[in-house]
This record gives structure tokens, C-alpha cells and sequence, in this order.
């Protein structure tokens, strides 16, 4: 006789309960699926030819009657005889009504925890039970939790943001290189007209070069970094003299790799040069650094820095510029102080 299904989940019962030997007393098998471990229980000794009974439920009654989920037809059995029990910490063996006909290994219990490979006795039904892991039909799937969906497509946005963010920021044009726009004199004519006698400025409104009369000094050459980054770059340098008194144009432009400039980090010295007092060689006064206002990243600024002397006094001077302490670009006037002047260290900049 076969029995139908329940509705907490899918089995399959077969109740044997044949004269032959052959079906006497078999309780068939008992499938029952939620996805998690199920036990199996075995027949053994004259039974043992029978099929096992898998079950995967939280309590499985044993016994003669009809609501039994494992139905056993064999003398001495009672109707409701014995229950195996799922909890937390495993499967639990107990007795249902009088505890005798129930054991353990061979030991009687009223109630024992099991573990795989227990042989168990109900009533004079041997059974060896084991646990089977994974085992079953198809799972259940889990459902769709729509808030996790969400979660998960939020941070996904916020990823692609900053992708986004990141590429236009290292994809923004740059300004193109623009070449010095100052007009330098080279030595040689700066000592022409400082042979001359000649103390008005150049035509090029920068001063002259000590002549060879004056007898300057050659100067060491100074290292300079091999590569300039140009994050603050001189886009004009110029010399203007007013009677006595000389003045240096600076415009630099800013183009740091960042969204702001730090101004802190910013430096900008100049080197002025003039004749030493022998008239042997070139004296090199103390760097004036340039006070740096409030500046924006990409966008030009002017300076203007007074020479501490006067005007015939000066020879030539060198513009330098910092960031982060780290020279960025140099223009010297005229060219050749460039090489001649030291290289001195920002202070104050971080």
C-alpha cells in the first residue's frame, strides 16, 4: 500500500506488509527534502536485504500505526513506539510511552543523542543509523532578497563614479609648453657693450654682463636636476629700470597633477648677481623668496621683485621655482648666470 505526501515537503512511503518473508516487516524507504542533512537508517540481521530508510525531517515517529512516518509492521512494535528527533546539537533517539523495547548499541535508553554508525534496536527491528551529508533531492533556491539587490547596485554605482571621476581628471588637457617669452641677450654682447663703457641698460631692458675689463672670475658650474617637472612653470621673465632702481617681472603658470594647488608647497627665489668688490668675479646675493597669495591650479600669476641695489650695480640674476621643495623650472638673465649661480633651498616650504 502506498501513502500519499505531506505538505511541509515532498516524500515518498511504502508501507510492505506481505505474508512472504521476503516483504515482511519492511518499512520501504522515506525520502523527505529541505536542502540540509538527512539520516539513513539500515536494516540488519534477517532484514537486512531490505532498502534503507532516508529521512530528512525535524521528528520522525516510529511505530505500527498509519500516522507514523516510519511505519514497521514486525511483532512488538508498538503503535507509537519510538521518535528520532532533530536539534541544534544532532539527532536524538527517545522512547515514546512504556521506554522499554528501545536501545542503544545495546544499551535500553529513554532517550540517547546518536551518532553515525549507532545500531538501534525497535522493539525486535535492528537498524544501524547513519548520517548522509548533502544528501537529497534538489535544493531549495534561496530567494532573492531585493535590499541585498540594491546594495550591491549602490556600491557598484559609487565604483563606476569614481572610475568616471579619476579618468576625467588624469584625461584634462593641459596647458602646452610655452617657450620663455623674454628676450636674452647672449654674453658675448652683453661684454661687448659693458666694453663699451656703456652703463644704460641693453635693448633688451636687461643689464649687462661684466666685460672683460672687469675682470670677473669664472664660477664653478652648478648641477641642476636632469629633468624639470615644470608644475610651476615661468611663462615670462623681464628686467625694467626706473633711474636707479631695477625691477624683475616674473609670470609663472600653475599646473599640478592635483584637483588643488597647495600654495604652501609653493616657492618661487630669485638670485641676483653683481660684481664683487675687487671686480674679480661675481657676488651672488641672498635668494629673495616671493611671497605666494592665494592661487588656483591652472591659472597664471605675476610677481615683481625689487633689486636691493641699484640699477648699474646689478648683472644678471636667475629665477627659480619649487614645489614640494623640488625645483620645477629656471631662467636665468642673461643665459650664462644660469650655470654660474648656486642652488639655493626654499625655505619655509613644506
Amino acid at each position: 500500500m502506498q501513502r500519499g505526501s505531506l505538505a511541509a515537503g515532498h516524500y515518498v512511503r511504502k508501507r510492505f506488509t506481505g505474508a512472504t518473508p521476503k516483504n515482511r516487516g519492511r518499512a520501504g524507504a522515506l525520502w523527505y527534502h529541505n536542502g540540509r542533512d538527512m539520516y539513513r537508517l539500515l536494516f540488519q540481521d534477517r532484514l537486512a536485504s531490505r532498502g534503507p530508510l532516508e529521512i530528512d525531517r525535524p521528528s520522525a515517529i516510529i511505530g505500527r500505526q498509519a500516522d507514523c512516518h516510519v511505519q514497521l509492521a514486525e511483532p512488538g512494535v508498538r503503535d507509537h513506539h519510538a521518535t528520532i528527533e532533530r536539534r541544534l546539537d544532532g539527532y536524538y533517539l527517545r522512547g515514546l510511552g512504556n521506554p522499554n523495547g528501545v536501545c542503544v548499541n545495546g544499551q535500553a535508553i529513554t532517550e540517547q543523542r546518536l551518532a553515525s554508525g549507532d545500531e538501534l534496536e525497535i522493539g525486535p527491528v535492528h537498524l544501524q543509523f547513519e548520517i548522509v551529508h548533502g544528501g537529497g533531492a534538489k535544493r531549495r533556491r534561496r530567494p532573492i532578497d531585493l535590499l541585498q539587490v540594491l546594495a550591491v547596485a549602490v556600491v557598484g554605482a559609487v565604483i563606476i563614479g569614481e572610475i568616471v571621476l579619476l579618468g576625467q581628471m588624469f584625461s584634462e588637457s593641459r596647458p602646452k609648453k610655452v617657450k620663455l617669452d623674454a628676450v636674452r641677450t647672449t654674453s658675448s654682447a652683453h661684454m661687448g657693450a659693458a666694453a663699451s663703457g656703456s652703463s644704460s641698460p641693453s635693448a633688451s631692458g636687461f643689464g649687462e654682463i661684466p666685460g672683460a675689463g672687469d675682470r670677473v672670475a669664472p664660477a664653478p658650474t652648478i648641477a641642476e636636476p636632469s629633468l624639470l617637472n615644470h608644475v610651476i612653470r615661468l611663462a615670462r621673465v623681464e628686467r625694467s629700470d626706473n633711474g636707479d632702481v631695477a625691477t624683475v617681472t616674473i609670470q609663472a603658470k600653475a599646473q599640478a597633477g592635483e584637483r588643488e594647488l597647495n600654495t604652501a608647497a609653493v616657492a618661487i627665489g630669485v638670485q641676483f648677481a653683481t660684481v664683487d668688490g675687487a671686480g674679480m668675479g661675481v657676488d651672488w646675493r641672498k635668494p629673495v623668496w616671493v611671497p605666494i597669495p592665494s592661487w588656483e591650479n591652472f591659472s597664471s600669476k605675476a610677481f615683481t621683485v625689487r633689486f636691493p641695489g641699484t640699477a648699474h650695480e646689478l648683472v644678471g640674476f636667475v629665477v627659480r621655482t619649487y614645489y614640494h621643495r623640488v625645483m620645477q623650472d629656471v631662467a636665468a638673465v642673461p643665459p650664462s648666470m644660469r650655470s654660474l649661480a648656486p642652488i639655493p633651498t626654499p625655505e619655509g616650504s613644506p
